[in-house]
């Protein structure tokens, strides 16, 4: 599975970056996800700031919540 933190300028709604996580993390990003089953592959998922910050740890990159809002996208 694919998975992407995606920001959404707040005003605007568009997106205006993508940051692609390892492939090798898909049990952390269940673990901080809290899910019990496997997504399908489709799904999109708003992000928390605790859930963010895990991600942060991840991808080595600092994410703005004041200017941004985010998402996790699964994709098959």
């Amino acid at each position: 599975m694919k998975f992407l933190v995606e920001a959404f300028d707040k005003k605007t709604e568009l997106l205006v970056f993508d940051v692609e996580l390892p492939a090798d993390c898909d049990e952390r990003v269940k673990e901080i996800m809290g899910w019990t089953v496997d997504p399908q592959g489709w799904e999109g998922y708003d992000l928390t700031a605790v859930q963010l910050t895990e991600f942060e740890k991840i991808t080595e990159r600092k994410f703005d919540l004041s200017a941004y809002d985010f998402q996790l996208t699964a994709n098959g």
